[in-house]
C-alpha cells in the first residue's frame, strides 16, 4: 500500500491526490470521471466515488455543498474506501469531520 496524506475540502469532504500509476494499480485508466480527459495527477474523492483531473476538481470545489448525511457516511467508510484503492492513510490524517 502507498502511504499518503488525507486532505479535506472546506466543506469537510476527504480526498487523496493520485497519479496515473495509482489509477492503473486499482484498475482505472487515469481518465477524469467528469471531462474524460487523461491526467497525470488527479484527485480520488470518496463522497463522489470518482477520480477527477485538476480542472474538474477545482470546478467541483466551487459548486460543492456540505451535506451532513454525506459527512456521516464518510466518517464510517472513507478510510476503508481509500485502503481498497491501495492507500494507507497516515494515522495523524484520520479525523472526524
Amino acid at each position: 500500500m502507498k502511504k499518503t496524506k488525507l486532505f479535506y475540502t472546506d466543506k469537510g469532504y476527504s480526498y487523496v491526490k493520485c497519479t496515473k500509476e495509482d489509477c492503473f494499480s486499482w484498475g482505472g485508466l487515469a481518465i477524469c470521471d467528469d471531462c474524460s480527459n487523461n491526467f497525470e495527477e488527479g484527485y480520488l474523492i470518496y463522497v463522489l466515488n470518482r477520480a477527477l483531473c485538476h480542472k474538474c476538481f477545482e470546478d467541483w470545489l466551487k459548486r460543492s455543498v456540505k451535506y451532513d448525511d454525506d459527512l456521516c457516511l464518510q466518517r464510517e467508510n472513507h478510510i476503508g474506501y481509500y485502503n481498497a484503492h491501495g492507500y494507507e492513510i497516515l494515522d495523524e490524517e484520520k479525523k472526524d469531520v
